[in-house]
């Protein structure tokens, strides 16, 4: 009697254990060829406009800690279009052409989903008595977060399509 009771409370126990297991969203955050910068994409995302502003170029290759692989790539043929070259010179990673003095990111603490592999983060920029925002597009690469993408909400952009990506595209 006192056998069958375990026999039987056993895999009840498993199974009752196998229904508390929490696995994540998604096991495999891909890899990444660079070096990358430590921090959640909040951190990230302030690291690159701080560098950014303190540095005041178009550099990629010096960029290249901040950006994802494929940013890098386009960031790259974009640099050798002709098409690019007003984009480039000026400041691609901003809705304007002035290229802010401060940069404030916001606070990713208040995404709930941990397991989230791209993470838009609003970013508010100031040059002098200017003040717009714009979106940064975070996306974890490996177990790196890196910029994506620029989306342009400041108004007068100018660029000639909403984002960083679909200006540098050319379709």
């Amino acid at each position: 009697m006192r056998y069958s009771a375990l026999t039987l409370a056993l895999p009840c126990a498993l199974l009752l254990s196998a229904c508390t297991t929490v696995t994540p969203a998604f096991k495999d955050t891909g890899t990444r060829s660079g070096q990358c910068i430590e921090g959640g994409p909040d951190t990230v995302a302030q690291k690159f406009y701080d560098y950014r502003i303190e540095h005041r170029n178009n550099d990629v290759t010096a960029l290249r800690p901040y950006l994802s692989d494929d940013l890098a790539a386009m960031l790259n043929a974009a640099g050798r279009d002709n098409r690019n070259t007003a984009l480039l010179k000026s400041d691609p990673f901003s809705s304007r052409t002035v290229a802010p003095e401060k940069a404030s990111v916001a606070s990713a603490s208040t995404i709930p989903n941990t397991d989230a592999r791209n993470i838009p983060l609003t970013v508010t920029l100031t040059q002098g008595s200017q003040q717009w925002q714009d979106e940064v597009l975070m996306i974890r690469e490996g177990q790196c977060w890196a910029v994506d993408d620029v989306r342009y909400l400041g108004g007068a952009a100018h660029a000639p399509a909403g984002t960083l990506r679909q200006s540098i595209e050319h379709r």
